[in-house]
């Protein structure tokens, strides 16, 4: 796990005995670096920005990761939901099941989320993006209990998507999102909007 004091991203609840993991513990190394290497902001340690990057880089862990519900540490399990851009909503056990890439691109002309899986979802984009996909917090907009905060996501296009070969471009994604947390920052709710297809035309090879 990356140490609070090296300037990489810290993410919690990673070292628990007993922890079910769908792929084994996760490292981060590769993601860091790319991270290091192409941030935007550097946050300074215990600004609200930093502990809100560091919560939502937690949450991600545990999302793309951990697969029962017990093992979630940085939500309060019982309320918490996750919705983009208007779209439905859904409880922790769904978003388990189903997975960010389908969760966050609901009903997209270039992405249809009701033929992935989790697993088809999450390989489909760790191929295309095979050096790491990281994440940065810009902006916090607004304090807990409602953090509201701007964000962008960033990649080198380095490995095949849908047998089209890469251009070792970089892709971007920029977006909003609040984030509800109760008193112990545990996070109730995440409303995210964003506009993915800029991104998903370049991958097609529609722009």
């Amino acid at each position: 796990m990356a140490d609070s004091t090296s300037g990489c991203p810290y993410r919690q609840y990673m070292d628990e005995p007993g922890i079910q993991w769908r792929e084994g513990k996760p490292d981060y190394t590769k993601v860091n670096k790319a991270y290091l290497e192409g941030r935007t902001r550097t946050h300074k340690e215990g600004s609200l920005e930093k502990i809100v990057e560091d919560l939502v880089k937690t949450w991600e862990m545990e999302a793309s990761h951990k697969t029962r519900i017990e093992d979630w540490k940085s939500v309060d399990r019982e309320a918490f939901t996750i919705r983009a851009n208007n779209q439905r909503s859904f409880k922790l056990k769904e978003a388990i099941k189903e997975g960010n890439y389908n969760i966050l691109m609901q009903n997209q002309p270039l992405y249809n989320s009701e033929a992935h899986t989790f697993e088809s979802s999450h390989n489909l984009f760790r191929s295309a993006f095979s050096e790491g996909f990281p994440w940065e917090l810009l902006e916090v907009f607004s304090g807990p209990p409602r953090v509201a905060f701007s964000w962008r996501h960033w990649a080198h296009w380095t490995g095949p998507y849908k047998g089209r070969a890469p251009t070792g471009e970089l892709l971007e994604l920029h977006g909003m999102a609040v984030a509800e947390v109760d008193e112990n920052l545990k996070i109730k709710s995440i409303d995210v909007h964003y506009d993915p297809n800029q991104l998903l035309m370049k991958l097609e090879g529609k722009m």
